[in-house]
C-alpha cells in the first residue's frame, strides 16, 4: 500500500480528489493486475473517466511501499502527456489497490510485507520518546508547548512563529511543516531543548486555536497553489523570498481572523523600515478593542493657508475589514467611526513629513468633504476663518403628488436658498462644492425603495393601479421619509390615506325563534364592510375603499367580526343591510363567537331556555322506565330536548350501548305525533322490527321491503306509526317518499350517507321531515366530510356549504390546527351525544385483545415475496399520473397479497402447500371447543370462510354461516338460534354481519384477517361485547408476521386520530386515501 500523503506529493490536490471520485465509484476499474519488481509494486488496470463510464483508459502506477513514494506512472488518457505527475486514472488505481488489494490478480499478502501502519506508528512514537530520554531531555508534558507569534508589518502583513517548551524556544522554520507534523502526529526534534510527538494535547489551549487557524491557511494555499494564483501573493515564503516556509503572508481576512484570536493576548510586532518609518522596530503588544488618543489642530499658517498639527503617537494600518492602530504596548482594533476616515489616518498620521499644509484654495473642500467625517472620529480644533467655510447643512425634502397616472415624488436637497433635484443627479456629472452627497444618496436610495425612477425625468413614480406599492408608501414609506427630512404633499395625495379606524359593532337578539344579527361600523359605510373584512382575513396591511383611499388595517381589531362573517357565510348583501337572520340551531356557535356585552336580553333568555332543557326532566313511557339504564334514560332525555327545540342530533354512542332502545323510547313517548321513517342497512331492517316487537309492541311498525308493488302497498296502508326501509330501497322509491310528510326521519348506521355526493345521501335529504336524527357509532370513519354530510341531513346550513366547510374546518384540522378543531366542537357539540362503554357500563365484562402471529414458510412465503416484489417495482416505476390512474389496479394487487396471507388457495386452485393462518385459526377453534366456549370468526373473504368451513366439516365441528348471500330474515333466525343452542362457531363475513347483530352468546371473537378500517373491526367485535354479555370477551387478531397485515395494523394506528379531535372517537382510515408512500410502506423494505 502507499499513503495518500505520498500520492499528494506526486500530484496536485485536484488530481487526488478526482482520483478518489473514480476509485469510490463501483465498477469503474477493471482488468486489475499486480506484479512485483524488486522493491516496487506495479499496478495496471482499465479505468473509467471521472465523468462516467463511456471512456476507459489503460493506467499504470508503480510505488515503493517501504519508502512510501511513487516510482513511475503512465496512462493512455490525453492529460497524461500534457501535465506533470500521475493523472487521476493512475491515482484512482493506487487508491483502489489500497482499499482492496486482494482484488488484484497476482497480489501476494507476504510480498513486501511491512508492519501495519497503526503498529508502526506506535513503535515510532515509543522510539522517539526513548531518544528524548536517552539524550538527557525531560519529556514535555501535555499542554506545555506553546506557539509564540510575531506579526511582521511590511507593505503586507506576515506571520512568523517560535515554538517553546519548558526548557526553551526555537524558530519555526517551516509553518507548513509544523501543520503537517501536527496532522500526522509526528515526532520532531527542534534542538537539544525541545523534541516531542506533535499531538494536539501537547499544546496549550491558545496554541491549539492558532494551530487550527494555521491548518486552514495552509490548506487554502494547497488548494489554490501559488502557481495558479500568481506566486508569492498566497504562497508560503519569506519577506525577502530567501527563507521559504518561515513566514506566512496573510490576506486581509486572515489577518483579521488572527488578530481576533489574539484579542486580550500578547504578540510580538515587528515593523520593517518604510518611507514613513525610517527605522525597524520590534515590540511586544497586547491586542485590544478600542482606539488611541488622537487630536487634530488646524492652525493658521499665513497667506490664508493652514497647518495640520497631529497630536498622538499611533501608527495605523488597515485590512479589508478593520483599521488597526499601534500605540505604545497596545495594538488597537479601532471602531467603525475611525474606519470611515482610515485613508486620512494612515496617510496623514503615518506621513513622515514634519509639516502638513492646507492651501487656501483647498480649504473649502477640506471643510465640506473631510471635516465632518474627522469630527465624528476625533477632537478637531479649528480657527474661526476655517469654521466659516463649513457648507450649509443639507435639508432633504420629499414632494408628493397624486394624479390620474399615479403617485409622483420629487426629492430635493436644500442648502439655504440653493436647491438640487436629487433624482436628476447622474453619476459622473459635475457637483458643486459643499453638497452633502452622502445625505443626497441616502435620500435617493430611500425614495427609490418605494417608487420607481425614470431616467432623465427627475421624478419617481408609482402607477395608479399599483395598490400594494401605494399602500406601502403611505403606511411605511412616509414615516421613513419624515425621519430623513421634510415631507410636503398635495391635497390630492392626502386624500389617498383615509383617517378611518373602523370599529365593527355586533348585536344579537331573537325574534320569532330566529336569531337577529345586527351589524354597524364606525367611520365606514356598511357597503364597504364585506370587502374590508376580506382584506383583513387575508392578513393584508391595507384595504382600498371605493373612493380610492386606503385604510390602514394594522392595529385594527376586527377578529370577532371577521370570524363571525366567515363562520356564518355572511355575504356582502347581509353585511350591507346591517341585519341577518340566523337559524336557531346556530345558537351555541354564536354564543362562542360574540362577546357577552353584544347580546341583548332576548338572546340571553333564549340561551337560558336552550340550556334549561335538562334531559333529567323527561320521563320515558312506563313500559320502558324500568328497562332503561341511567345513561339510556339520559339519551332519551337528550333526544326529547332536541325534539322540543326543533333541532336534530347524532346519537353517537359506542357500539353495543343500545342506541336503538333509546330511539324507540323517544318514539314511544311521542306516540301520535305522526309517521316516523327509519332508514338502515338492508341487513338490519328486520332487526329493527324485532327490537320494536320486544320493547314497544304497542307501536304499529312495518317493514318496507320486497318488490316495488309490495313496498308501495305497505306505504299506502293506513295506521302504521313507524316504517323501516333500507338505504338502497329508499333511493329507488325516493319520489314516493317525498310525497309523504314525516314527523321524524331517522338514519341508523348513518355513516352510510358519509359521501354527500351519493344518490343515497341525496335521497335521505330530499324527504319532508319535521325532525331528523342520526344513529351511528362511527360518525367519522375516514374524513371530516362525513360529519358534514350527516349534519347536512340533520340541519342544512349549520356547517355551511361543503366547500366552505372544507376550507374553514377540514383542511386546517387535518393540518393540526387545534383552535379550529375547538371551534368545530363548539358548533356541533350540543348536537352530538357520545358515550363509551368504559364510561357508562361499569358492569360490562372486559374486552381483552391479543394479536396471534403466524409466519409463512416454504411455498407460501415464496408466492407472497414474488407478488410483493412485483408490486413494489410497479409502484416505484409509475409516474404520479400513472399512479392516480392505475390506483384501482394497485389496490387489487394489495388484495391479492392479503389473500395469499389468508390461504394461497384463494388465488391458486392447484396450491397444496401449507397455510400458516388457517392452522392458527383452527387451533383457536379447537381451543374454544375444548373449553366449551362459543366464538365468532370474521373475515372479509367469503371464499376464505368456505375454506374454514370445509376444515370444520372435516373435524366434525358444527357451525353457522352468514354472508351477503344469506337472506335478511334468515340472518336474524341464525342469530337467535346461535344465542340459544350449543353450536360453537359462527362464521360471519365482515360486511354482512359486522353491524346490527346481537351475538352475546359468544365470548370469543376471531378476526381472521385485518380490515383497513379499524372501526369496522370494532363494530364486528361489539356484536358480542355489548349489553347482555355476562362473560369477558376475548378478541384475537390473526396476523401474518412480516407481511402486509402487520403493516396494516401500524397504518391503522397512524391514521386514527382525526375523529378523536372532533367527537372523541378515533375511527380509522380510508383505503382510497392511501398515498404512494403509504402503499410502499405496506410493502416493507
Amino acid at each position: 500500500m502507499i499513503s495518500e500523503i505520498a500520492l499528494s506529493r506526486a500530484c496536485r490536490p485536484a488530481i487526488l480528489g478526482r482520483g478518489r471520485i473514480i476509485a469510490h465509484r463501483p465498477g469503474s476499474i477493471g482488468r486489475r493486475s499486480c506484479d512485483y519488481d524488486g522493491a516496487l509494486t506495479r499496478l495496471s488496470g482499465r479505468v473509467a473517466s471521472s465523468s462516467g463510464y463511456a471512456d476507459h483508459y489503460d493506467a499504470r502506477i508503480a510505488f515503493d511501499e517501504a519508502a512510501d513514494r511513487v516510482a513511475s506512472y503512465s496512462c493512455t488518457c490525453p492529460a497524461s502527456d500534457r501535465y506533470p505527475g500521475p493523472c487521476k486514472h493512475s491515482i484512482a488505481l493506487a487508491l483502489d489497490y489500497n482499499a482492496s488489494p486482494e482484488s488484484y490478480e497476482g497480489h501476494s499478502r507476504t510480498m513486501h510485507a511491512s508492519t501495519s501502519s497503526v503498529l508502526g506508528e506506535l513503535l515510532d512514537r515509543s522510539e522517539a520518546a526513548r531518544h528524548v530520554v536517552v539524550g538527557g531531555q525531560t519529556p514535555e508534558r501535555p499542554g506545555g508547548v506553546r506557539l509564540l507569534p510575531t506579526l511582521v508589518r511590511d507593505r503586507d502583513l506576515f506571520l512568523r512563529l517560535r515554538i517553546g517548551g519548558s526548557h526553551g524556544s526555537y524558530v519555526v522554520r517551516s509553518i507548513s511543516g509544523l501543520v503537517q507534523a501536527v496532522q500526522g502526529e509526528e515526532f520532531f526534534e527542534y534542538g537539544k531543548r525541545l523534541a516531542f510527538v506533535h499531538e494536539q494535547r501537547m499544546f496549550d489551549l491558545p496554541s491549539r486555536e492558532l494551530l487550527r487557524f494555521l491548518s486552514r491557511a495552509v490548506q487554502n494555499r494547497r488548494a489554490f497553489s501559488s502557481e495558479r494564483l500568481g506566486g508569492r501573493v498566497f504562497g508560503v515564503s519569506g519577506a525577502s523570498g530567501s527563507s521559504a516556509g518561515r513566514e506566512l503572508r496573510l490576506s486581509g481576512p486572515e489577518a483579521d481572523e488572527l488578530l481576533e484570536l489574539m484579542l486580550g493576548s500578547e504578540l510580538e510586532l515587528e515593523s520593517v523600515p518604510t518611507l514613513a518609518r525610517r527605522q525597524a522596530s520590534t515590540r511586544r503588544v497586547v491586542v485590544r478593542d478600542g482606539e488611541p488618543r488622537l487630536r487634530l489642530a488646524v492652525l493658521p499658517a499665513g497667506d490664508d493657508s493652514y497647518e495640520l498639527e497631529r497630536q498622538g503617537s499611533a501608527e495605523f494600518f488597515s485590512t479589508d475589514e478593520h483599521l488597526y492602530a499601534v500605540e505604545g504596548d497596545t495594538l488597537w482594533r479601532c471602531p467603525a467611526r475611525l474606519e470611515r476616515v482610515a485613508p486620512f489616518l494612515t496617510g496623514v498620521f503615518g506621513s513622515p513629513l514634519p509639516q502638513l499644509l492646507l492651501s487656501a484654495a483647498d480649504a473649502p473642500r477640506f471643510a465640506a468633504n473631510l471635516l465632518p467625517k474627522l469630527e465624528r472620529a476625533m477632537d478637531v480644533e479649528l480657527p474661526e476663518s476655517l469654521d466659516e467655510l463649513r457648507p450649509l447643512p443639507c435639508q432633504v425634502e420629499f414632494y408628493l403628488d397624486y394624479d390620474r397616472e399615479g403617485v409622483s415624488c420629487d426629492v430635493q436637497a436644500a442648502y439655504g436658498e440653493r436647491r438640487h433635484h436629487v433624482l436628476a443627479y447622474e453619476l459622473g456629472s459635475v457637483v458643486e462644492p459643499g453638497r452633502d452627497l452622502e445625505a443626497e444618496a441616502g435620500a435617493r436610495q430611500l425614495a427609490l425603495r418605494y417608487l420607481s425612477g425614470r431616467k432623465g425625468e427627475g421624478l419617481a413614480r408609482i402607477p395608479a393601479r399599483s395598490d400594494d406599492a401605494i399602500a406601502r408608501l403611505l403606511f411605511s414609506g412616509l414615516a421613513e421619509f419624515a425621519a430623513m427630512g421634510r415631507v410636503l404633499t398635495t391635497p390630492e395625495f392626502d386624500r389617498l390615506a383615509s383617517d378611518a379606524r373602523p370599529r365593527v359593532r355586533l348585536g344579537l337578539s331573537v325574534r320569532s325563534n330566529l336569531i337577529d344579527l345586527s351589524v354597524s361600523a364606525d367611520d365606514l359605510p356598511l357597503s364597504e364592510l364585506h370587502a374590508l373584512l376580506g382584506s383583513y382575513r387575508r392578513r393584508k396591511r391595507f384595504h382600498r375603499l371605493r373612493d380610492g383611499s386606503f385604510v390602514d388595517l394594522s392595529g385594527l381589531d376586527l377578529d370577532e367580526a371577521e370570524r363571525l362573517a366567515d363562520e356564518l357565510g355572511l355575504g356582502s348583501r347581509e353585511l350591507a343591510s346591517g341585519h341577518a337572520r340566523i337559524p336557531s340551531y346556530k345558537l351555541a356557535l354564536l354564543d362562542t363567537l360574540v362577546s357577552d356585552d353584544e347580546k341583548d336580553e332576548s338572546f340571553r333568555e333564549f340561551l337560558r331556555d336552550f340550556r334549561s332543557h335538562d334531559p333529567a326532566d323527561y320521563e320515558p313511557s312506563a313500559s320502558l322506565a324500568g328497562l332503561l339504564r341511567p345513561y339510556q334514560a339520559e339519551g332519551f332525555g337528550w333526544l326529547s330536548a332536541l325534539c322540543d327545540m326543533g333541532f336534530g342530533g347524532i346519537l353517537a354512542d359506542e357500539m353495543g350501548l343500545g342506541k336503538s332502545l333509546q330511539l324507540i323510547s323517544l318514539l314511544l313517548a311521542r306516540r301520535g305525533r305522526g309517521l316516523t321513517l327509519i332508514v338502515c342497512p338492508a341487513s338490519l331492517v328486520y332487526n329493527w322490527q324485532a327490537e320494536f316487537e320486544k320493547f314497544a309492541p304497542q307501536l304499529d311498525v312495518a317493514v318496507v321491503a320486497g318488490t316495488a308493488a309490495e313496498r308501495d302497498r305497505v306505504r299506502r296502508e293506513p295506521g302504521h306509526e313507524v316504517l323501516v326501509t333500507s338505504y338502497d330501497l329508499l333511493r329507488r322509491d325516493v319520489e314516493a317518499w317525498m310525497a309523504m310528510p314525516l314527523w321524524c326521519e331517522v338514519l341508523d348506521e348513518a355513516q352510510y350517507v358519509k359521501n354527500h355526493e351519493t344518490l343515497a345521501a341525496r335521497a335521505v335529504k330530499a324527504l319532508d321531515a319535521r325532525h331528523r336524527f342520526a344513529l351511528t357509532g362511527t360518525p367519522i370513519e375516514n374524513r371530516l366530510s362525513e360529519l358534514w354530510s350527516i349534519f347536512d341531513f340533520l340541519m342544512p346550513g349549520l356547517l355551511g356549504s361543503y366547500d366552505r366547510f372544507r376550507d374553514r374546518y377540514e383542511q386546517p384540522i387535518v393540518e393540526g390546527d387545534e383552535e379550529v378543531a375547538q371551534r368545530l366542537r363548539a358548533a356541533v357539540g350540543p348536537f352530538v351525544l357520545r358515550r363509551l362503554k368504559r364510561e357508562v357500563l361499569h358492569d360490562l365484562p372486559e374486552k381483552l385483545e391479543q394479536v396471534v402471529y403466524a409466519r409463512m414458510e416454504g411455498e407460501q412465503r415464496s408466492l407472497y415475496s414474488a407478488s410483493e416484489q412485483a408490486l413494489r417495482l410497479s409502484l416505484t416505476r409509475q409516474s404520479d399520473d400513472g399512479f392516480d390512474s392505475g390506483k384501482l389496479q394497485v389496490l387489487a394487487e394489495l388484495t391479492r397479497l392479503r389473500q395469499i396471507c389468508c390461504d394461497p388457495r384463494l388465488l391458486f386452485e392447484d396450491y397444496d402447500g401449507p397455510s400458516c393462518k388457517l392452522d392458527a385459526v383452527l387451533e383457536l377453534v379447537q381451543s374454544a371447543v375444548d373449553s366449551g366456549s362459543k366464538m365468532l370468526v370474521f373475515s372479509q373473504f367469503t371464499s376464505y370462510l368456505a375454506l374454514i368451513a370445509h376444515e370444520l366439516d372435516e373435524r366434525g365441528h358444527p357451525y353457522y354461516t352468514i354472508t351477503g348471500a344469506t337472506p335478511k330474515k334468515r340472518r336474524l333466525e341464525l342469530v337467535n338460534v346461535f344465542n340459544e343452542d350449543q353450536t360453537p362457531v359462527f362464521l360471519i363475513s365482515l360486511k354482512a354481519g359486522g353491524t346490527g347483530l346481537n351475538l352475546t352468546g359468544a365470548s370469543i371473537v376471531v378476526h381472521a384477517d385485518p380490515w383497513w378500517n379499524a372501526a369496522a373491526q370494532d363494530q364486528a367485535t361489539d356484536r358480542a361485547h355489548r349489553i347482555g354479555q355476562t362473560r369477558d370477551v376475548m378478541v384475537y387478531k390473526v396476523i401474518v408476521r412480516d407481511s402486509i397485515e402487520d403493516r396494516i395494523l401500524a397504518l391503522q394506528e397512524a391514521k386514527s386520530d382525526l375523529a378523536e379531535q372532533v367527537v372523541g372517537s378515533g375511527e380509522g382510515m380510508s383505503l382510497a386515501s392511501l398515498r404512494r408512500e403509504d402503499l410502499l410502506a405496506l410493502l416493507g423494505d
